[in-house]
């Protein structure tokens, strides 16, 4: 566990548990020493009457030495335990904004929950108050022993031999607690998985509830606390079978003394120096045993941080010749090079194919409309773009430089979203928008306000701009916390801005305003829209019509409404559709940008 917890920690904090792992060990030394001190006195005095100066010397020398050394050790040791658990949390969060977004399946969501709220913060207690037992349990019995050596060699090598006996058993306990560990961790993934489905599923369940709504979470809390009581059960008769040889090893050290003294080859008094060294010893291994199926715990929970900080981050990959970061930027646009993609794993490339063969290119300016029906790929490309995954064939650029060779920091800086499940923090509305340019003044920040609507709600709310908006957003309404989301993208002022649904929970003289503030940003930058409101089609620059996975159609709305193909038939299927309550087809007629009905234009409805 030491070994893996070095590889883990950056260099300062790794330096700093090695640090106290010399300390440790200096005082556990000095404490088998120590003991060894005490025995040899002991022994003198027996057999001599009176104990020798210089061991006396020597013993009180070594006992302030110890006292003084595991003083500083545990000082230290406090200060690491808390350092160690920082950085473990902040190395988590850090590789986590590094992974895919595919990586994040709700086993894992739940694992990494399990590993942030309780697994870091146990991991403190190693340094802190388990490393110190650990290192004497293993470091103190063999300095006793031959110390001891000085009294008798045979007692030096058989306290030796009791000592390895020991701990070998102490590492069968942790074997059983380990194999154990691993059902009961895998269990209570699996209680946390439903307790957050339970969470998340209420509104359903309170508005149409089912008789068994409820099981699988009772099923699954039956099941975590039965994986408890049985890692008990289990771990138990280990630490039991360690005492047991514990006192067995104690009673065959007496009876060789006693063996010894009666072929006249050992006096008393050694005999009695060399047991008070093995009752102390005994109870220094118990106490190290205690501790043993605890340390094979957190061994296990640092396992796991491993296994996610061991997961692939979206890679970085060099540049090349001609893309060099030193060489000039030409504002060429982005280009998407005949890109793939596959959801359903944590390889993208073994999972569902959504996307095959998509090239197109957005110009430097100017606002490109998405549409295609549902599960088409409008959503992934958008994903994509933010680099949220990497595509699993293909590639896109950026000014002639692929994405994949720009550092996150300084592509991210350059892009804004307005995303489906976009996230707020807990904190104000002004805040939440300043996230976007934390330099931004008031003025600014009122004035992208008014551009997303949000002016009449703000002051509505009590507090305005300082009104706190909850967990999530969860004190605002969901056209309020889209339209925040707006307002911190028309902050940043991106050069690729990405929005996704951007009107999907706004009434249409909001969505007006949210898309009044689109075209303005795309006479600055890149603008891709999944567009579904016609309005939004008619007024793009370029249209990329998506069916399946492929780009099947390119253009304006006035280019592609006058040929047959994919998005002609939608919007006939939609006028359709939207004709009468009885779907009855009506005339369809292609008038310049509009389509005209026998109920007149179609133009403020949603484009589905």
């Amino acid at each position: 566990m030491l070994r893996t917890l070095f590889r883990v920690l950056p260099r300062p904090h790794a330096r700093q548990l090695a640090v106290l792992t010399g300390w440790l060990t200096a005082a556990a030394i000095l404490q088998g020493v120590t003991l060894g001190l005490a025995g040899i006195n002991i022994a003198t005095f027996l057999d001599a009457g009176s104990a020798g100066m210089p061991w006396l010397t020597a013993l009180l020398a070594t006992a302030i030495a110890y006292g003084g050394v595991q003083w500083i050790a545990q000082v230290t040791a406090f200060r690491v335990g808390r350092e160690t658990a920082r950085a473990l949390h902040v190395g988590l969060g850090e590789h986590l904004a590094q992974l895919p977004l595919g990586w994040f399946t709700s086993t894992r969501q739940a694992r990494i929950i399990d590993l942030a709220t309780t697994g870091v913060p146990q991991l403190m207690s190693y340094p802190a108050l388990l490393l110190r037992p650990t290192i004497t349990a293993v470091v103190t019995p063999p300095a006793a022993a031959l110390t001891l050596w000085v009294l008798d060699w045979r007692y030096g090598l058989a306290v030796l031999v009791a000592t390895a006996a020991g701990w070998w058993c102490s590492r069968l306990s942790g074997r059983l607690a380990r194999s154990v560990d691993a059902r009961r961790h895998a269990v209570q993934v699996a209680a946390t998985n439903r307790i957050l489905e339970y969470a998340g599923r209420q509104p359903v369940i309170r508005t149409d509830q089912r008789p068994g709504d409820t099981d699988d979470l009772s099923r699954a809390l039956d099941h975590a606390a039965e994986a408890s009581r049985r890692s008990a059960g289990i771990v138990l008769p280990g630490l039991l079978l360690f005492g047991v040889t514990v006192n067995a090893l104690f009673a065959a050290l007496a009876g060789l003394g006693v063996a010894w003294i009666a072929d006249a080859s050992l006096t008393v008094g050694v005999l009695v120096g060399v047991l008070v060294v093995a009752a102390r010893l005994a109870a220094v291994g118990s106490t190290g045993a205690e501790l043993a199926a605890g340390l094979r715990l957190q061994h296990a929970t640092l396992a796991r941080i491993v296994d996610v900080l061991d997961s692939r981050p979206l890679p970085t990959l060099q540049p090349s010749d001609k893309t060099a970061p030193g060489d000039p930027v030409v504002r060429s646009g982005v280009t998407v090079r005949n890109i793939g993609f596959s959801y359903g794993s944590a390889d993208p490339a073994g999972g569902i194919p959504v996307l095959d063969g998509v090239s197109f290119t957005l110009p430097d300016r100017g606002l490109t409309a998405l549409v295609g029906p549902s599960g088409s790929g409008k959503t992934t490309i958008t994903r994509l773009l933010a680099r949220f995954w990497d595509p699993t064939a293909g590639s896109i650029e950026i000014d002639g430089r692929d994405l994949r060779t720009l550092p996150a920091d300084q592509f991210y800086a350059h892009l804004a979203t307005v995303l489906q499940d976009d996230y707020l923090l807990d904190t104000t509305i002004a805040e939440n928008i300043r996230t976007a340019r934390p330099e931004a003044t008031a003025d600014e920040i009122a004035e992208v306000v008014r551009e997303a609507g949000l002016e009449a709600t703000v002051a509505a709310l009590p507090g305005g701009l300082d009104h706190l908006v909850g967990p999530g957003g969860s004190h605002l309404s969901g056209g309020q916390r889209q339209r925040i989301c707006v307002a911190r993208a028309l902050l940043k002022r991106a050069r690729l801005t990405l929005l996704d649904e951007a009107t999907s929970a706004l009434d249409p003289a909001n969505s007006e305003v949210v898309l009044d503030a689109a075209r303005r940003l795309a006479t600055q930058g890149h603008v891709v829209v999944i567009a579904h409101h016609l309005d939004t089609i008619i007024g793009a620059d370029q249209i990329l019509v998506l069916d399946r996975g492929r780009l099947v159609q390119c253009g304006t709305h006035a280019e592609l409404s006058r040929v047959p193909g994919r998005y002609r038939d939608m919007l006939v299927s939609r006028v359709r559709f939207s004709g009468s309550a009885d779907h009855r087809p009506h005339h369809v007629e292609w008038a310049g940008d509009r389509v005209e009905t026998g109920l007149g234009q179609f133009g403020d409805d949603r484009f589905r």
